[in-house]
């Protein structure tokens, strides 16, 4: 919307030049301000045929054209505006549209730059560095589209779509912090987001999974509230998933078991919220539940990658519990060659105090027996003598 403004604009200067160009011209732009496209085309198609050098009816093509996405066609259009008049700004604006249709990333980043943007006035600007930052994005220079971006956030400090476009980029580079701050911002214009709201809370999730030191629980504790807001005004599965996660995280254990069972009530078919609970259990020593739940995360886990995490977990609830056959087994399952060797030095352990002990029962049960003895030729009057 913001960059048809300025396409708004030149049409309309345009306008004013309307006596100069041939029949049809008028008839097109009525057209094209009705949303009659296919006779917009038809009128400007006739203005270009006649007046080839025209570099308004080009533009005004290449428009309509864009609009019924047929994207090769309207570049070569707006491509020859452009030609024909380099210094209009407003040629450049769609020439770069045009490019970034087609996913002509670099060419969209050429052609945009193309354009001072300090001369813009400031809702052109926002247009422009919205522009730029996708095209940034697509060619694959993050650092520049961010920079784009926090331009926009710049130029319009209110505009809460412009913070959540800059902190979801943030967020998807790894700036996390920067991403937080973005993404509050953008809450704090527009709370009543779900979308945004749910960004923020994951953002803050991510931040606290990342935090260290004495500031980790209260980041958490901040994570948990943004969360436990979204399951309050819907508790859909995600929501709860992400509640049990961030309260598994945050060592609630028992909170995040009761919200796991909650999400896997939502969708029972998910392995997530069961091996989740497993990791749960084995926190809180409850090591039988762990393999209950780590059982039924196996079998709805659907790549190799989930069955070895659950096996993994199998393996270390079964070695807790000295269930060691079984433990060896999981862990060969999970390719842990460090958890197989681990159990055999713990069963090879277990069966040396075992032996030991055994032994040690033996020597208590002869000292009792000699202790019998020694009471019982007591009661005799003692030893026979010779």
């Amino acid at each position: 919307m913001r960059r048809m403004t300025v396409l708004t604009a030149l049409v309309a200067m345009l306008l004013a030049g309307a006596g100069l160009a041939e029949a049809g011209w008028e008839e097109g732009v009525a057209a094209f301000q009705a949303g009659k496209l296919d006779q917009a085309a038809a009128e400007f198609r006739g203005v270009v045929e006649k007046t080839p050098e025209f570099a308004g009816a080009h533009f005004m093509l290449g428009q309509v054209l864009l609009k019924q996405e047929k994207n090769a066609e309207a570049l070569t259009h707006l491509k020859k505006a452009y030609e024909l008049d380099t210094a209009q700004v407003g040629y450049r604006f769609a020439l770069g549209q045009a490019y970034l249709a087609n996913e002509r990333w670099a060419d969209a980043v050429g052609m945009l730059q193309k354009i001072d943007s300090a001369s813009l006035d400031k809702q052109k600007q926002e247009a422009y560095h919205q522009m730029l930052a996708v095209a940034f994005e697509r060619s694959g220079n993050t650092a520049q589209a961010l920079e784009a971006l926090r331009n926009v956030a710049a130029a319009s400090p209110k505009d809460s779509d412009a913070w959540y476009r800059y902190g979801t980029m943030l967020f998807n580079d790894g700036q996390v912090a920067q991403a937080v701050t973005a993404l509050e911002t953008s809450v704090r214009l527009d709370g009543a987001d779900a979308r945004k709201r749910g960004a923020y809370a994951k953002a803050l999730v991510r931040q606290a999974r990342e935090t260290e030191g004495s500031r980790k629980k209260a980041t958490y504790d901040k994570a948990i509230q943004s969360v436990e807001a979204l399951v309050a005004e819907n508790a859909d599965y995600d929501n709860l998933l992400m509640l049990g996660e961030v309260q598994l995280g945050a060592g609630e254990y028992r909170d995040a078991i009761a919200s796991l069972k909650r999400a896997a009530a939502k969708k029972p078919s998910d392995f997530y919220p069961d091996f989740y609970m497993a990791q749960a259990h084995t926190l809180l020593g409850q090591y039988g539940e762990a393999d209950s739940a780590a059982q039924a995360a196996l079998s709805k886990a659907e790549s190799d990658q989930h069955r070895k995490m659950v096996w993994r977990q199998i393996g270390f609830a079964k070695e807790k519990m000295r269930a060691y056959a079984e433990a060896r087994e999981a862990y060969t399952k999970a390719g842990d060659t460090a958890g197989v060797a681990r159990v055999a030095e713990n069963e090879r352990i277990a069966a040396e105090n075992k032996e030991i002990e055994q032994e040690n029962a033996q020597i208590e049960q002869m000292e009792a027996e000699r202790k019998r003895l020694e009471e019982e030729l007591k009661e005799l009057g003692g030893p026979p003598r010779r």
